[in-house]
């Protein structure tokens, strides 16, 4: 079973969780009350998941993020406050996603989200891209949210990997060329009966009302324009996982 660690000095969302994980049989977890008995619970316990209160009384700067990330944990995190100076702050750390306090089943919402990570690890996903960096750029992203991701550099590994792996429910497809010939692809794909399942999201280096049209008259499903933010670019990912085939 999936062990959970909950870091909340909040007295009544300690107990809002106490209750709704009493109703669950998905996860084992043990809730810290401040930073520092988060601490030696990660000294002597291992936890594959992390919902966290960016702001402690014992660490208000969002130190408790960096802990996390410390013991490999990518956590979701608790906030009363979304802007752009937010993800600028904390851009560079490994965070699963974002939940802004509200009044209402924002625990619920939580738990939706777990078992979501959860489910993940039965997806497949298909990134390809020329560029080493770019690829891996894209993969550690899917791997924060559990997805099980392959890797292709070139049109031929592409056929390749769809073949080894029938089930693949999505191909991120950066459009980068000479490499990878983007529509070739497409088309390619979209012959074969046993890809009909498979969802196409391609990386476009700018708007063009022609390519991007061109793209989804020939099959790809959604396209998406680099220099995204890390949170469009996962909201993108699970609106076409999620889609009805």
């Amino acid at each position: 079973m999936a062990k959970l660690l909950i870091v909340e000095d909040s007295i009544i969302v300690q107990a809002l969780f106490q209750e709704l994980f009493e109703l669950e049989d998905t996860f084992e977890y043990d809730i810290a009350k401040s930073f520092e008995e988060a601490k030696l619970l990660l000294k002597r316990t291992r936890y594959e998941y992390g919902v966290v209160e960016r702001v402690l009384k014992d660490a208000p700067h969002g130190e408790i993020i960096a802990l996390l990330n410390r013991h490999n944990i990518a956590p979701l995190v608790f906030t009363n406050h979304i802007d752009e100076d937010f993800f600028d702050e904390f851009e560079g750390a490994k965070i699963v996603s974002y939940i802004k306090k509200i009044r209402f089943n924002t625990e619920v919402n939580v738990i939706k989200q777990l078992k979501q990570l959860q489910a993940n690890k039965q997806t497949k996903i298909l990134v390809a891209s020329d560029s080493k960096i770019y690829s891996t750029y894209l993969r550690q992203n899917l791997k924060l949210h559990n997805f099980k991701v392959i890797a292709a550099h070139n049109d031929a590994e592409i056929y390749e990997r769809l073949v080894l792996h029938p089930d693949t429910r999505l191909l991120v497809l950066d459009s980068n060329e000479p490499y990878v010939n983007t529509l070739e692809v497409i088309e390619q794909i979209r012959k074969s009966a046993e890809n009909d399942k498979l969802k196409i999201l391609t990386l476009v280096d700018e708007s063009n009302s022609f390519a991007t049209s061109t793209l989804l008259h020939n099959g790809s499903d959604d396209y998406l324009i680099k220099d995204f933010s890390r949170d469009e670019f996962y909201v993108r990912v699970y609106q076409n996982i999620n889609k009805v085939c």
